[in-house]
């Protein structure tokens, strides 16, 4: 008896943590849609804590069978009835929706962005399109007891702040489960078309219908971010993509497709739309209307743009977590004849 307790909790760990630290480290973890920490990537600080925070998230992220341990574990948890795993709510449905409730929002830096945003849009036409996420606007959906932040609480805050732009309330725009994917935080095409309609109406046009894009299904097989999080649910999204005209685009200085149809055979097939998130996206359409549109984004915006693509001779999109730069003077040097700010809410 001894004997096997000595081998369960001194020399088990011992072989499992020198199994680690000779084999090959796994870089991508294609069921969390994540890149893990490898060996090379350990802080070789000890004073600050470093050194023993990373070789904690090495091991765990390296640990053998990992993946298939985190769908047992998710299984169990949901046999358990727990109805909210990793992060994400699972709804009686199926649907997977991400939690997010008021302490994950940095109100300080969410009023603080809005500030530069209204000090630009005093020189430069701006809209601002704060997309709902799926918690806020499918609240009757969540399992009972979840916990969600209000949009209109947090809209009505940033919008006080933004006289000199042009605001929507998208969440009242937004009130249909089918805008949504059912195993990812993105909203779907439909989703992006009506968010489309929005900004049309907001510049005072008229917005194609929607057979006008023919959407084409690339993939029946779609599971998201949230998927990742809660294996055991099998529930699949379609992806549906607009229908665009020739153009020529740019990804951080790089040639690119507009569709990068080499990630549908991918975990994370949201990247179709442009290959993924970049710091600076121009895309340049050779028929357009003359005019350039600005698009300060977070990843919402891939998949809205495909219904833009048509009209402006160029779209240039800054993704701010991906670059470093400064916004007000990347602003003015473009001079785009509008800018549109379209990012979920509480990024």
């Amino acid at each position: 008896m001894k004997k096997a307790v000595l081998i369960l909790f001194i020399i088990l760990p011992c072989i499992i943590t020198a199994a680690v630290f000779t084999t090959a480290d796994n870089t991508l973890s294609e069921q969390e849609n994540r890149t893990l920490m490898t060996r090379g990537s350990i802080s070789k600080t000890v004073k600050d804590g470093g050194f023993q925070e990373d070789l904690e998230k090495y091991l765990s992220d390296q640990f053998p069978f990992r993946e298939q341990l985190v769908y047992l574990q998710s299984g169990v948890r949901y046999a358990a009835g727990q109805r909210e795993i990793g992060g994400a709510y699972i709804c009686p449905d199926g649907r997977l929706i991400q939690k997010i409730t008021p302490a994950d929002i940095n109100d300080g830096a969410l009023l603080s962005y809005a500030d530069k945003i209204n000090s630009i849009a005093a020189k430069h036409k701006v809209y601002v399109m704060y997309v709902p996420s799926a918690c806020s606007v499918l609240s009757e959906e969540l399992p009972r007891g979840a916990v969600a932040y209000d949009y209109d609480e947090l809209f009505n805050s940033l919008n006080a702040r933004l006289g000199n732009a042009e605001t929507v309330n998208l969440k009242e725009k937004m009130q249909n489960a089918d805008y949504y994917y059912k195993t990812d935080h993105h909203w779907n095409a439909y989703g992006a078309y009506n968010a489309y309609t929005v900004f049309c109406k907001m510049k005072g046009e008229a917005p194609k219908k929607l057979e006008e894009f023919g959407l084409k299904p690339v993939t029946e097989g779609f599971k998201g971010t949230l998927s990742s999080k809660v294996p055991v649910i099998k529930t699949a999204d379609e992806i549906l993509l607009p229908g665009v005209p020739a153009l020529e685009v740019t990804a951080d200085g790089a040639k690119t497709d507009f569709y990068d149809l080499s990630a549908l055979e991918k975990k994370d097939k949201y990247n179709v739309f442009q290959g993924g998130n970049h710091g600076i996206t121009q895309i340049v359409n050779p028929k357009g209307n003359g005019k350039t549109l600005l698009v300060l984004k977070d990843s919402f915006a891939n998949s809205f743009v495909p219904y833009l693509a048509g009209e402006y001779s160029e779209i240039i999109m800054l993704d701010e977590r991906y670059t470093f730069i400064s916004l007000e003077d990347f602003v003015d040097k473009a001079n785009p004849d509008e800018v549109l700010v379209l990012r979920e809410i509480t990024n």
